[in-house]
């Protein structure tokens, strides 16, 4: 394909056939990883027969495939393995086509070229090296603390290794062939060095008086597995994995690994998670490009990444480095066994990884107890940090520098590891806290740590309100151990706030179920579909590197099991530059949208293909900035497309995840296989829906707005009705997995029996015979018509004729007397025997009244009282305008009242709407308490007398 470059204003023409583009030296020439969906019928060995077990392959060219095919990583106790085959194409330039042919079949779970392992090592030392690293690593005074007693079988997966080297043979193990399927991994002449020299890193026989020796203190025993065959290059791993394979189903307990590449691989991650499930513990080099690209097998999950340091401590100049690096160890200018039954000093990550190996393997004859895990996690928190000597690498080597002394001496003192036990999820809600707890045992004191820096904190739990990493150093004796990192971070995912209606209620009234202060909630959804947005930045991949992180989400709050997964990714195939271009203008040309894949990771680790490599097609113009969105069903992304929106079928299905609990990480793996024109991310949500079953949320009501007293949970609460009063509560919904709803304030009133209420009336209605008549009833009752206007009448006969009293709601007391002609209707209610006798001598439910000076008046309701204190009603105050006035009573809907003293202190509602004024000769106090709600007109007024 023809491809423009733009320099200096000039325009270069660069020619790439097909071919060429494809023509990668981080993968085998023709070979390939295919994985079949189904288990063919018949398979029952690792012996292929192409005529049986792949009938879809009779539809290609019998000059395309090769009859060699092999199942590489058969093995009877693991089924996912069976359906891996590793097919050959005859003519290595039809790679691509076969394997595009390869993935549109409905029996093909997914195909991929095979990756190129590399020996990861440096060329020999020119100056005769000792071995330093051992007493760095403390290896001498580790072995008096503890000599260890158990053997640990190590594999070593190379390109050969020479068994019968005098300062090995005694520690040797009968091992195999992968290159050439034969007993004897010996090398065939010097150029096959490198697994010999791991192998003395391993475990050279010690306290023979020959040669070196090694962490081991013959403790470890080696398993060698030759994965070159002898006409390879001896720099090349052909056959890494199905060594890896023979090894885990041989007796190995640890596996070191000193070779990858760039390059994710699924078959590989099964063979690795193989491994891992039997118990095997495996540690691979971190590579020696000097960058933070991240290498294989290094980088997969559950191996040990490991770097390269020199004498001081920093970083070997050579070593890869990276939030995936796990350990780092001594790398440089490391003596140890060489063919033939010599000695030589090596440098690179090849040398560290064989020596946290032999470290591991010797801790865990100390200790054969522990679980691969303890012994993983005893290794990481025994480290020396090495911050200090690399400041610009801070985070990026892992745990530090191991430390075998430590390893083995923590145990000895009862501390095997140290831990962090959160009380509650690490997603914290603002204003939460969580409690850390490190682990106990006598005689411990620990440090705590967060990002990096100490804290002045020594307690054994640390409570947490904000977010950080965390960890904590134990100590006791001459042990010290780090705990590993517990990343606390803010929840983002709030519960719905309930909605809650205030109530009034007459004293001493028994309220039963239905008639307290009631919620109403949204329903808390756990089965979704619920979507879960990446708001990081934007991430550059090109030729296998990447700018940062992979862009992932937290899923929380979804319970029961996956029962469907949507995917979004916005992204962008840019004609330019790497990939530290994102931010730079597009060149508008043909960017190579073939290099382009996504994968999808689940929090329990399993990985679906989305898109695969080489699925796009170049174009003549730039896309832009497309977002694809995936789901099973979909749409099926035509072969050689050109990227556009829309929503597609994954290449694999998304179902795959159904069954797996959501909760946890999703990260998304994008890549971009070749250099130039970089592939941009800005995007990526992930949709889920569960079968979980929606649930109401745990309601809460409590006495303030935070903190507080929590009186009852339940979506009513009944307070008590023996105080006269207003109170506020608080109610507040929360639903699992979720930051709880904001506190909602609810009023609840609890009024006086009788209740009294007062309204101005005019001369005419106190004229009105049916009104004289009316009020002298013990049974009339107040009630609000439609219109707001208030109305009276005898509870005892319906037919009685109903009289408006007011347009307008009762007055609010006290009540200014500006005018003292002006009569007032005083109204007392709800007492159920209806006696009542006024504080003036008089009897009888209602009151007219004309003050000329100040008083008060209020009404006892005779009734039986218990098992409440016997009370009046609330108090009907007339004042003076130069009287000071404190306002504690609400002022009702659609009131329209004025307030006048020489003060003013209020600490009232003013409900909507309506209208108020405060006028005041010398101030008016607005207090705790006083709200307007929305929609009411209140107006404060520094002014004297009654007048407007």
């Amino acid at each position: 394909m023809n491809k423009l470059f733009k320099l200096s204003g000039l325009l270069f023409l660069i020619y790439f056939s097909s071919f060429a583009q494809k023509v990668n030296k981080d993968f085998i020439a023709g070979e390939i990883y295919l994985k079949v969906r189904e288990k063919p019928l018949g398979s029952i060995s690792n012996t292929v027969n192409l005529n049986t077990e792949l009938l879809f392959l009779q539809k290609f060219s019998s000059d395309l495939i090769l009859p060699k095919s092999t199942k590489p990583f058969f093995s009877n106790s693991a089924s996912n393995l069976q359906k891996l085959y590793r097919i050959s194409v005859k003519d290595t330039s039809k790679t691509d086509s076969v394997l595009a042919l390869l993935r549109k079949q409905s029996s093909v779970e997914y195909a991929e070229r095979v990756p190129l392992r590399k020996i990861i090592a440096t060329p020999n030392d020119p100056d005769a090296g000792s071995q330093w690293h051992l007493s760095k690593i403390k290896a001498f005074e580790a072995w008096s603390v503890n000599a260890g007693n158990a053997n640990i079988v190590v594999a070593i997966v190379d390109n050969a290794i020479q068994t019968n080297h005098p300062d090995l043979q005694v520690n040797m193990l009968s091992g195999w062939d992968l290159g050439d399927n034969d007993n004897n991994p010996n090398p065939i002449d010097v150029s096959f060095s490198h697994g010999t020299h791991v192998a003395g890193i391993v475990s050279a026989v010690s306290n023979n008086n020959l040669g070196v020796a090694s962490a081991s203190n013959n403790r470890i025993k080696i398993l060698p597995v030759k994965a070159t065959p002898d006409y390879g290059d001896p720099r090349s791993i052909y056959y890494g994995f199905e060594g890896i394979l023979w090894a885990a189903d041989h007796g190995a307990q640890i596996i070191s690994l000193s070779w990858g590449g760039v390059g994710y691989s699924q078959a590989e991650q099964e063979v690795i998670d193989y491994a891992y499930n039997k118990g095997i513990v495996i540690v691979a080099a971190a590579g020696n490009e000097d960058t933070s690209t991240q290498s294989y097998p290094a980088a997969y999950n559950h191996v040990i990444a490991v770097a390269s340091l020199d004498d001081d401590d920093k970083r070997s100049s050579f070593s890869n480095f990276g939030e995936w690096v796990d350990i780092s160890a001594p790398g440089r200018n490391i003596l140890s066994t060489y063919p033939f039954n010599t000695y030589a000093s090596l440098n690179g990550t090849s040398m560290a990884t064989p020596l946290v190996a032999s470290t591991l393997g010797y801790i865990w004859s100390c200790f054969p107890s522990l679980s691969p895990s303890q012994l993983e996690s005893l290794l990481m928190n025994t480290a020396d940090n090495i911050d200090t000597a690399n400041p610009s690498k801070k985070g990026l080597l892992g745990a530090g520098r191991i430390n075998l002394l430590k390893a083995v001496s923590c145990p000895t003192f009862g501390i095997p590891e140290a831990t962090i036990t959160p009380s509650a999820s690490t997603y914290i809600c603002q204003g939460q806290s969580v409690a850390l707890t490190a682990n106990t045992d006598a005689g411990l004191t620990y440090e705590w740590i967060k990002n990096g820096l100490p804290i002045q904190v020594q307690t054994q739990t640390l409570n947490v309100n904000n977010e950080g990493n965390y960890q904590v150093i134990v100590n006791k004796g001459t042990c010290r151990i780090v705990s590993a990192i517990t990343k606390v971070g803010y929840n983002t995912y709030i519960t719905p706030s309930p909605e809650v209606l205030s109530k009034e209620v007459a004293y001493c009234t028994p309220l039963t179920t239905g008639e307290g202060l009631k919620a109403a909630v949204a329903i808390c959804n756990y089965s979704g579909p619920t979507t879960f947005s990446y708001y990081g930045p934007s991430i550059g991949y090109d030729g296998l590197a990447k700018t940062g992180d992979d862009p992932s989400v937290n899923v929380i709050g979804l319970e029961g099991t996956i029962t469907a997964v949507k995917v979004s990714i916005t992204w962008q195939k840019k004609d330019q530059g790497f990939l530290d271009a994102c931010d730079m203008p597009d060149w508008g040309l043909s960017p190579y949208n073939d290099e382009v894949s996504f994968k999808l990771k689940s929090p329990k680790g399993t990985i679906i293909t989305l898109v695969k490599n080489g699925t796009y097609g170049v174009g003549t113009t730039t896309s832009g900035i497309v977002t694809t969105t995936f789901v099973d069903g979909g749409s099926t992304i035509v072969q050689y497309s050109i990227p556009v929106s829309g929503t597609f079928a994954p290449a694999d299905p998304l179902s795959t995840f159904n069954n797996e609990t959501a909760t946890g990480v999703w990260t998304l793996l994008p890549e971009d296989d070749n250099p130039l024109d970089p592939l941009c991310v800005s995007g990526f949500s992930v949709t889920i829906s569960t079968n979980a079953a929606s649930q109401p949320p745990v309601v809460s009501w409590w006495t303030s707005p935070t903190d507080g007293t929590q009186l009852a949970t339940g979506t009513e609460y009944r307070p008590s009705t023996e105080i006269i009063g207003e109170k506020t509560f608080y109610v507040q919904a929360l639903c699992n997995g979720f930051c709880p709803s904001a506190r909602v304030p609810v009023r609840f009133s609890v009024v006086t029996v009788p209740q009294v209420f007062v309204f101005p009336i005019s001369n005419t209605l106190s004229n009105n015979l049916d009104f004289k008549t009316l009020i002298q009833k013990q049974t009339v009752q107040l009630t609000k018509t439609t219109d707001n206007s208030y109305i009276i009448f005898d509870a005892a006969n319906p037919k009685t004729t109903n009289i408006v009293v007011s347009n307008t709601p009762p007055l609010t007391s006290p009540i200014t007397l500006c005018s003292k002609s002006e009569s007032y209707l005083l109204l007392a209610v709800d007492c159920p025997t209806n006696v009542i006798t006024w504080n003036n001598g008089l009897n009888g439910q209602s009151l007219i009244v004309t003050p000329d000076n100040p008083i008060g008046y209020n009404a006892y309701c005779h009734k039986e009282w218990s098992p409440c204190i016997p009370i009046s009603s609330n108090n009907i105050l007339f004042i003076s305008p130069l009287d000071n006035v404190s306002i504690s009573n609400k002022v009702y809907t659609n009131s329209i009242q004025k307030f006048t003293g020489t003060s003013i202190s209020a600490s009232n509602e003013i409900q909507t709407p309506a209208q108020t004024t405060y006028q005041a000769k010398k101030y008016i106090m607005l207090n705790a308490g006083f709200t307007v709600n929305a929609n009411s007109v209140f107006t404060a007024q520094i002014k004297d007398g009654c007048g407007n």
